[in-house]
């Protein structure tokens, strides 16, 4: 991004300084996951919210719950026969996801509920946001999204949270442009099979290269910018990748909106990856990002929870994450 847009930002950020950052969750959040051991469990928002709580995040943020996504809205991501599945597993049919489950994923008694509001989370958001009601948001949800597929639930995934937003935001509010920047440490294959070719959305995607899925689709599709990292990679090919490849991709595709799959688990405190961010890395790239957003879409910019399973971590990560999304708000 050129020096002297950047600087803009400022001004351009004014519109929406006095507006709140929205916190976008709902009552599902503290669901068991019905993989035993598995590591994305309630404690992860357990943790995000006492430390919300402790930093006093919670008094400076507005919380809306959400309701479950409409069907046509998930739909939009997902096929039809695939989500009436997940709800039948939800309700104790085993048979009913046997062919649309991967093993590492199971479906439980609250499954579905948890699944169609955290989807919900993120349509509010968008509604809230282009109603001009919050200056930007953060989604603290599970399950998390961005591995499940149009017709698979898979890696703790079942509805694509961020690939149904940017749809919806499509759909509903006739953008013509939606970027897309995961910063999780593993691929999004889930949000690029349902996402890959269309030319509406940018997919800029880090992860860990190889690490889960272990698996990229061939040909890779011309609206989807990889970044594969390296064990031991971290905040400076972050910053890297960040000026010179994702910032002159955003200013050249000029995104109306910005998504971001929001994964901590890039960290260096992480057992299930190795790769060496820290807070500070976060707070980084959330300003830069949200500099971004002021110069190309009037700050319009959603963050929504993906992985991140060494608690502590995380908690600490997504509150550097928020507080750095309030403090714009703020003015700061």
């Amino acid at each position: 991004m050129h020096q002297n847009k950047t600087r803009m930002s400022n001004q351009n950020a004014a519109y929406n300084q006095n507006l709140p950052t929205g916190y976008f969750t709902h009552d599902r959040i503290n669901m068991v996951n019905p993989l035993e051991n598995a590591p994305e469990s309630p404690d992860r928002l357990d943790r995000i919210e006492n430390n919300m709580i402790a930093l006093g995040l919670d008094e400076r943020v507005l919380r809306v719950e959400a309701s479950q996504a409409p069907l046509d809205v998930v739909t939009l991501a997902h096929d039809e026969d695939y989500v009436e599945c997940l709800k039948k597993a939800s309700e104790g049919d085993a048979e009913a996801l046997s062919h649309f489950t991967a093993p590492d994923t199971k479906v439980g008694p609250g499954t579905f509920d948890a699944a169609m509001k955290s989807a919900g989370a993120v349509v509010t958001a968008i509604d809230w946001l282009m109603a001009g009601k919050i200056a930007n948001a953060f989604c603290g949800i599970r399950p998390p999204g961005h591995h499940a597929g149009r017709r698979e639930a898979r890696g703790f995934c079942y509805l694509n949270n961020v690939a149904i937003g940017a749809l919806y935001a499509l759909h509903r509010y006739g953008l013509d442009r939606v970027a897309i920047v995961d910063f999780d440490v593993h691929h999004g294959d889930g949000t690029e099979e349902i996402l890959g070719g269309d030319n509406r959305v940018r997919l800029l995607s880090l992860f860990q290269w190889p690490l889960y899925p272990n698996k990229l689709s061939e040909p890779r599709p011309a609206n989807v910018m990889d970044a594969k990292l390296e064990a031991g990679a971290g905040g400076r090919e972050l910053m890297a990748l960040l000026e010179n490849v994702w910032l002159p991709a955003l200013e050249k595709f000029k995104p109306q909106l910005i998504l971001l799959s929001a994964g901590f688990d890039a960290h260096c405190e992480e057992q299930i990856a190795q790769l060496k961010m820290k807070e500070s890395d976060y707070a980084r790239l959330t300003r830069r990002l949200l500099d971004a957003a002021d110069v190309l879409c009037d700050g319009r910019l959603i963050s929504v929870l993906e992985g991140g399973y060494a608690v502590r971590s995380l908690a600490r990560s997504a509150m550097t994450h928020l507080n750095t999304l309030v403090r714009r708000c703020a003015g700061c």
